[in-house]
């Protein structure tokens, strides 16, 4: 991923939608059955490596985590202590036969760890969100 110095509006509005819908998937291990132990599934999208990827490598935290995107105005501190928890639970998780044996890792204790912390991110993440207030209150 380039950095993004002083992004745009637009710009800035992919990369958080990415970045949300990233959080999504690890929270939503329904989905993650679904796709993962479907014999049918040909979309390597849907996989234990590629969910990894997309979040560390595809929205750029591989690097410097979550420090650069701060600096650049693409989350504030308040965003980055709601999901810290998530993000270093996520990067410390290794499969416990091999990334490609989806069955362990969907049961594997510390694989539903990973996702529970991305469920608390995201309700962290949305009482962050301003209150829409009806008119006349």
């Amino acid at each position: 991923m380039l950095p993004m110095t002083r992004p745009d509006t637009e710009a800035r509005a992919g990369w958080r939608e990415n970045w949300l819908s990233s959080i999504q998937e690890f929270a939503d291990e329904q989905a993650q059955r679904e796709s993962w132990l479907n014999p049918q599934n040909a979309n390597p999208h849907y996989s234990f490596v590629e969910l990894m990827c997309t979040y560390f490598d595809g929205l750029g935290f591989s690097d410097e985590g979550y420090s650069r995107f701060e600096a650049e105005g693409l989350v504030s501190a308040d965003e980055w202590a709601a999901v810290a928890q998530f993000h270093e639970v996520a990067d410390a998780y290794v499969s416990p036969t091999n990334d490609y044996d989806h069955a362990s890792i969907l049961g594997d204790p510390k694989w539903g760890l990973v996702v529970q912390s991305a469920r608390t991110a995201q309700t962290n993440l949305l009482s962050l969100l301003p209150m829409k207030r009806s008119e006349g209150l």
